[in-house]
């Protein structure tokens, strides 16, 4: 009796072969509709490798909780903030031949309901799928395999409506992270939050100055972006080539307000 097994393998961290033989750009959408309303926007989706690739897209909700900015996929369609089901990709299902490039039409289309007047996102997930065939040999002892590998590009979605405007973040804690440093790593801690309705798009960094002889430096870290009730932790590595002393360090997040900025002051002693 022959035995068919059918393997499905999920992968959805970047790995050195999909990423050098398929690009997808760009990685983040962002949209401004009003309920009632649509907008489309183009996503380009290129084989970079020597033999012929099938995709799909599909839509899915994510959340991100904790503090670390991680996505995590979200399987219900009736998220408070998802927007998977107001979605769709022209085309959906498509073929490239090794070097072509496919632009796919990405239309958020709101419906003219409350509901539709807030902050949402989702994940656009191109997938590439792979189908190899296991043993050709024939026979009732022997156990067929066919392979299905699956490798999804996830591509973030924000949707902000004209009315939504209130954006506000705050530093809740600045300190030294005193577990983790050590005599030549001082890493500084700080701990965000959005408080308002909109998501925001910050800009952290340090303004550092000795106390002694007014020696200033600024250190910047990688920008982020935190969704309305959000948490974020950011870290900041002190630069080793600083002069003895006191410091006065600001740490800063400008999250695009023209007028406000979100800050908190911390005094360390480099020996």
């Amino acid at each position: 009796m022959k035995n068919y097994i059918v393997l499905f393998a999920f992968l959805l961290a970047s790995t050195i072969a999909y990423s050098q033989s398929v690009s997808v750009s760009p990685s983040r959408f962002y949209y401004n509709v009003s309920p009632g309303n649509y907008k489309s926007q183009k996503l380009r989706v290129t084989n970079n490798g020597t033999k012929l690739q099938t995709f799909t897209v599909n839509f899915i909700n994510f959340g991100s909780s904790g503090n670390r900015g991680k996505t995590q996929i979200d399987t219900n369609r009736t998220s408070d903030h998802g927007m998977a089901d107001w979605l769709s990709a022209s085309p959906s299902f498509f073929e490239l031949a090794a070097g072509e490039t496919q632009e796919v039409e990405i239309l958020l289309q709101l419906p003219n309901t409350p509901e539709a007047n807030s902050v949402r996102w989702a994940l656009a997930s191109v997938k590439i799928s792979k189908e190899n065939t296991g043993p050709t040999e024939k026979g009732e002892n022997v156990t067929g395999m066919a392979i299905v590998s699956t490798f999804s590009f996830l591509i973030h979605l924000f949707q902000t409506p004209p009315s939504v405007t209130y954006t506000e973040v705050i530093v809740e804690k600045f300190y030294e992270d005193t577990i983790n440093s050590n005599d030549s790593i001082r890493t500084l801690v700080m701990d965000t939050k959005n408080i308002g309705d909109a998501i925001a798009n910050c800009v952290p960094y340090l303004d550092m100055v000795n106390l002694k002889n007014g020696e200033k430096r600024q250190v910047k870290t990688k920008g982020y972006t935190i969704l309305p009730g959000g948490l974020r932790q950011i870290k900041f590595t002190i630069p080793k080539d600083l002069s003895k002393g006191e410091y006065n360090i600001l740490g800063i997040v400008d999250y695009g307000s023209e007028t406000d900025i979100a800050a908190m002051e911390l005094n360390i002693k480099i020996e």
